[in-house]
C-alpha cells in the first residue's frame, strides 16, 4: 500500500549452531535486549517484545562506519520502537566496523553471507521467517541488493537509498545554480581539485540492473519503503524522480516514498528522528500487521 503521512503531522553463511548469546544487557516492561556473537566473528543486540512476537523480523544495518547503535543512537531507539509494536529487531555490527572483526573470508558475498547469518540467529533466537532490512546510506544500499536475491526479505526500509540522476534532477539542480556566480565558480574550481564525494562510497548497479531488481521485489510482493532527505541534494531532488529513474515499478502499491527536503541526512534533530520512527511505525503496521505502541 502507497501510503503517504504529512510530516508536519507526525511533529522505534553461517550456522546458528555456531551462535553464542551473552547475558542479557537490558530489560523493561515493554522489551528485553541480549548481546549475541554470531557468524564470522560479528557481534549485535537482539531487542524483542516481552509477549508475542511477530513471525517478520528487521535487520538494521550499519550506516557507513558508524556502529550498531546508528546515527545519535537512531537505531537503539528504532529497535525499541518497533519491539513495543511485537517485532524482535537485531541490530548489529557488519565485519571491520564497531564491534565485529575483519572477516576471515575474502570480501566477495561478504555482505549477502553476513546478512544471512543476521536473518539465522534472529530466526533461531525469535522464530522470526521473514525479514524487514532497513538501512541508511551504504545500508540501503546493502538492503537493495540482499531484498532483491533472498526470497526471506519480506520488506526494506531504503533511507537515502538508491536513485538516479535524470533530465528533470539536473534542470533543478543546474539551473538556480547558473545564476549564482560564487556557486559557479566553486563548482569550476572543484573540477580541478575533485575532491571524494558520498557517491564515492556508495555500491549502486547500473541502472538497468537496478530497474530489474526493483521490478523483481515488486513481483515478489516485497514491500518498500524509500526515504530521501537533503542530505541526497547531490543525486535526488523531487518525487517524481524515482519512477523516472527506476521505472514502473516504483509506482506500485508495494512502494512507498516520502522526500523530507529539509532533513540532515543522518536525522540530526531529535525532532526529526521521531517523524521518521512514526512513519516506520505506521508502515510497519499497515504492511506487516503491528500492533499499535
Amino acid at each position: 500500500m502507497n501510503l503517504q503521512l504529512d510530516e508536519k503531522a507526525l511533529e522505534g553463511r553461517t550456522e546458528v549452531a555456531r551462535a553464542h548469546t551473552h547475558a542479557a544487557t537490558h530489560a523493561h516492561d515493554a522489551f528485553v535486549e541480549t548481546a549475541h556473537g554470531f557468524g564470522d566473528g560479528l557481534v549485535g543486540v537482539v531487542t524483542r517484545p516481552h509477549g508475542d512476537v511477530s513471525k517478520v523480523g528487521v535487520l538494521l544495518l550499519n550506516a557507513g562506519l558508524t556502529r550498531h547503535t546508528g546515527p545519535f543512537r537512531m537505531h537503539v531507539e528504532l529497535a525499541r520502537m518497533l519491539a513495543a509494536q511485537g517485532f524482535a529487531v537485531l541490530r548489529f555490527d557488519q565485519s571491520g566496523l564497531g564491534d565485529s572483526a575483519l572477516p576471515g573470508k575474502a570480501a566477495g558475498e561478504r555482505r549477502q553471507r553476513e546478512i544471512d547469518a543476521a536473518m539465522r540467529v534472529l530466526a533461531h533466537e525469535t522464530g522470526a521467517e521473514r525479514f524487514v532490512l532497513c538501512g541508511l546510506c551504504s545500508g540501503a544500499d546493502d538492503a537493495f541488493h540482499v531484498g532483491a536475491v533472498d526470497a526471506r526479505v519480506a520488506g526494506a526500509i531504503l533511507l537515502d537509498g538508491v536513485a538516479y540522476p535524470t533530465p528533470g534532477f539536473w534542470m533543478r539542480h543546474v539551473v538556480p545554480r547558473l545564476f549564482d556566480v560564487g556557486k559557479v565558480l566553486r563548482f569550476l574550481m572543484s573540477r580541478r581539485n575533485p575532491a571524494p564525494s558520498l557517491s564515492d562510497f556508495r555500491d549502486w548497479p547500473e541502472r538497468a540492473q537496478a530497474r530489474g531488481m526493483l521490478s523483481e521485489m515488486v513481483a515478489r510482493d516485497v514491500r518498500l519503503l524509500f526515504v530521501f532527505t537533503g542530505g541526497a541534494y547531490h543525486y535526488f531532488n523531487h518525487r517524481a524522480q524515482l519512477a523516472a529513474s527506476l521505472g514502473r515499478a516504483a509506482q506500485e502499491k508495494q512502494v512507498s516514498l516520502e522526500f523530507w527536503r529539509e532533513y540532515d541526512h543522518t536525522f540530526f534533530l531529535r525532532k526529526h528522528r521521531g517523524v521518521l520512527f512514526k512513519r516506520i511505525a505506521a508502515w510497519m503496521q499497515v504492511e506487516f500487521g503491528a500492533r499499535t505502541p
